[in-house]
């Protein structure tokens, strides 16, 4: 800290670092991006007075705690807005950003269940041509079994006929030996 004639107080780079919080670089930075004039020496060394380290604090407060963009501190220091309407704005901006922030959660959700339901049909389609192949194979088994149903049909029929045409030829050689005379020796034996 130097005092400078007129009794005004001026400070060093390195005390304006402490009173502001500041970084040298981010205080070089604003003086730079916002057109800040500060006094230096005859050897070029910059010299802060009490007016440069209050609107250095309050740049740095009114984009760090109330998130204002470089070009609304540059409009605030033309004059060309009102800090009340700026705190406006920001609460806007931030409602704003915070919907955009939900839209693309929504966004990147949608997309996930898109994915989702892309697996699922793909996976669907899977069971889909197992379910054909699945199905395929039973009508041709069903084909088989109802073809050899068929042909054990139509052979137990034809054993019944046979069964049956035995039979009868068995019941007619019975009838005929029944109508046939007794002969000499059946009477004796009692045949």
């Amino acid at each position: 800290m130097h005092e400078k004639n007129k009794g005004e107080v001026v400070y060093t780079l390195k005390d304006t670092v402490k009173l502001t919080g500041l970084s040298v670089d981010l205080i070089r930075l604003y003086e730079k991006e916002f057109n800040l004039q500060i006094q230096r020496t005859e050897g070029g060394h910059r010299r802060y007075n009490k007016q440069n380290i209050d609107l250095l604090t309050e740049i740095k407060k009114r984009i760090q705690e109330q998130n204002w963009s470089y070009k609304m501190i540059n409009q605030w220091l033309q004059g060309e807005i009102v800090p009340e309407t700026v705190e406006v704005q920001s609460n806007l901006e931030k409602k704003v950003q915070s919907l955009e922030e939900k839209v693309q959660e929504l966004l990147n959700r949608s997309e996930k269940d898109e994915q989702f339901q892309l697996a699922l049909i793909q996976r669907l389609d899977e069971q889909g041509s197992l379910i054909k192949k699945l199905t395929e194979k039973l009508d041709h088994q069903d084909k088989y079994i109802e073809n050899n149903l068929e042909k054990r049909d139509e052979k137990l029929t034809s054993a019944i006929r046979e069964i049956s045409d035995t039979k009868k030829l068995i019941a007619a050689a019975q009838e005929n030996l029944d109508s046939k005379p007794k002969g000499f020796w059946s009477k004796i034996f009692g045949g």
